[in-house]
């Protein structure tokens, strides 16, 4: 992410941690992503993505909302992110104004469009051309918002444009990542604050919903989910245009006609019955371990996967005794995250899956590369990283059988062990154990936050190569200053908080 700044990166939640995935959606295929040092980058030559599998949706008749009457100029902020289509929906409206006898005057206000960026679209409708004098938005002006994207119809420019009981607004509350997340992996969206700062503005006069998971549920693409703010918008009055003018623009826009049209109904119907929309999404939410043991569990497998049961029981040793269950969900996670380093056995293991997971997604006759820097078979580049070279599906086989080796992980006939970054996850292993065994049985109120975040410290050691270096060097900066934290019994525990 850092590399390409790419927002087509994207966080994926897992029980592990927050993982990377590609949003095919808005991928625009520069692959910059490719510059990053990761093990996971797999490209598919000739292959087309796979729609998902879509809930069938009869919608019912639904009523035609009271359009209001334009006064002088009625005002429209479009906003959201580069890359997802945004732009195309002020389009849209601008030509639907021509063919319902309105004047439109647009201004764009776009950012890094394929990078993220914020954008904001200024619309002006009036009954005539003639009407409208100038097209941006002036402060408190806005009497429609349309927002594509949380982060951007929350920020203070937007936020500037609107006033309360003049603004009403639509807003996709699915968490569309910016470039902040491609640069700081902790990066979280403030979901909470954002949705109240837009509700103390417009109050009673705003919808939200996740458009995204739904356009995903119903269409199977989120690039609908803005025809779907657009319908919600219209059908909450926001919009003075007839209905068939706006269909008819979206004709003569041209791309995907048939499936815009549908979003821009399915988002009338998800405005008028949340609750059933909710129903429609709820099958693409995937289950993760609740309780504590399950979590544990769900560890414990995954170890045996990675190597034996042998070594899943030296997890499940560490955590027997804990009593505290903060302290213990919190060993449970930072010693599994040591132990489960990703190694060569491990990444291929991993990549054996790829092919099926691959045909899940996509589809045709594709051929499937792994780029890949090897140890000790992998030139260094001008800034000091591994070079990555790419291979093809013969790969496959060379996974299979280094799978077939994991026991030799840790062993004297281990041919990768003796590496830098491999001794060092083994010597991170023993420092975390000794650490725990030492401080444990010391447990009490006064140091436990202390010991919850030496504990979880591990999930901090993030990235391969030059990157987990830099990350463990900053987390053993860290530990020296929690075990000071320790040793003084609690005292200075502000300070290393900070």
């Amino acid at each position: 992410g850092v590399q390409s700044n790419c927002v087509s990166i994207v966080p994926k939640e897992t029980e592990l941690g927050r993982k990377r995935a590609i949003d095919q959606s808005s991928c625009n295929k520069d692959f910059s992503c490719l510059k990053g040092f990761c093990p996971s980058f797999v490209t598919l030559e000739g292959a087309q993505v796979k729609k998902a599998a879509t809930t069938a949706l009869e919608l019912p008749d639904l009523p035609e909302p009271q359009l209001p009457n334009i006064d002088g100029t009625w005002n429209v902020v479009i906003t959201g992110v580069g890359g997802t289509g945004v732009v195309t929906i002020g389009a849209v409206l601008a030509q639907a104004a021509q063919i319902d006898g309105k004047g439109a005057g647009m201004m764009e206000m776009a950012g890094l469009a394929q990078k993220g960026g914020a954008v904001h679209i200024h619309l002006r409708l009036a009954n005539t051309p003639g009407d409208i004098s100038a097209i941006r938005v002036a402060t408190g002006e806005a009497d429609a918002l349309i927002g594509g994207d949380l982060v951007v119809s929350a920020g203070a420019k937007t936020l500037g444009l609107m006033r309360t009981g003049r603004t009403g607004g639509v807003v996709n509350s699915h968490e569309i990542i910016t470039g902040d997340f491609t640069r700081n992996t902790e990066f979280a969206l403030p979901t909470d604050r954002l949705t109240v700062s837009l509700q103390a503005r417009l109050r009673d006069r705003l919808d939200l919903f996740d458009a995204s998971d739904l356009a995903k549920a119903t269409l199977g693409d989120s690039i609908f989910s803005n025809m779907m703010i657009l319908g919600a918008a219209w059908q909450r009055g926001l919009v003075p245009l007839n209905r068939d003018a706006i269909l008819q623009a979206i004709e003569l826009n041209g791309a995907a006609a048939e499936k815009n049209i549908r979003a821009f109904e399915i988002g009338r119907w998800a405005v008028l019955h949340p609750e059933e929309a909710e129903r429609v999404m709820a099958p693409n939410v995937v289950r993760v371990p609740k309780t504590l043991e399950e979590k544990i569990a769900y560890r414990f497998d995954h170890l045996v996967k990675y190597q034996s049961t042998r070594y899943a029981k030296r997890y499940r040793k560490l955590l027997d005794g804990i009593s505290d269950t903060r302290l213990k969900e919190a060993v449970a996670k930072g010693y599994h995250k040591l132990l489960a380093y990703k190694d060569e056995y491990e990444v291929a293991r991993l990549h054996l899956e790829t092919r099926a997971k691959a045909e899940e997604h996509f589809g045709g006759d594709f051929k499937m590369s792994f780029h890949l820097a090897p140890p000790m078979l992998s030139k260094t580049g001008p800034d000091g990283r591994p070079v990555k070279k790419q291979y093809g599906e013969g790969m496959l086989r060379s996974f299979g059988l280094l799978a077939k080796l994991k026991w030799l992980r840790g062993t004297v006939f281990d041919p990768f062990g003796r590496t830098v970054e491999r001794r060092m996850e083994r010597a991170l292993i023993k420092q975390y154990e000794a650490d725990m065994r030492t401080w444990l049985p010391k447990a009490k109120p006064e140091t436990m936050d202390a010991l919850v975040a030496l504990a979880e410290l591990p999930l901090q050691i993030r990235g391969f190569g030059p990157v987990k270096h830099a990350n463990a060097a900053k987390a053993e900066k860290r530990r020296e200053e929690l075990l000071a934290v320790l040793r003084s019994g609690g005292a200075g525990l502000k300070q290393a908080a900070e």
